[in-house]
């Protein structure tokens, strides 16, 4: 990113850019994760779902956090106003809990809805 924010309608774009990346940062961690899942084989002790579990919940962590900590690095600094980077601040923490919170609702909507698979087996075992 080489401009410079000095207008409410750039800091605005910036903030709008922020919300879509952060939810597409939310979405590409699940399909990796999902992946990863699928990827765990099935051990005969049958506690792979905790395997499973870590990764998800890692996942789930790393890479929110990764987007957050790159918008501080690269979109603060070309903030110009410091009222401006204050909002952007706060957008950017906004955009990491709704990213997190968004992996897990819907990761765990996925794992109820495909229970008896790979990924549903994250949750624990099932009750019969």
């Amino acid at each position: 990113m080489n401009t410079v924010i000095r207008t409410l309608s750039q800091l605005q774009q910036v903030q709008s850019d922020t919300w879509v990346l952060g939810l597409i940062v939310a979405g590409v961690a699940l399909a990796i994760a999902i992946g990863i899942a699928f990827l765990v084989n099935w051990r005969s002790d049958r506690r792979d779902f905790i395997t499973r579990r870590i990764w998800f919940i890692i996942i789930g962590l790393v890479f929110p956090v990764a987007y957050w900590i790159y918008n501080l690095n690269v979109v603060v600094p070309q903030i110009q106003n410091a009222g401006f980077k204050s909002m952007y601040e706060e957008t950017n923490l906004c955009v990491l809990i709704a990213s997190i919170a968004a992996y897990f609702v819907v990761g765990i909507v996925l794992m109820l809805c495909f229970r008896n698979s790979k990924l549903g087996s994250i949750l624990g075992k099932k009750k019969n």
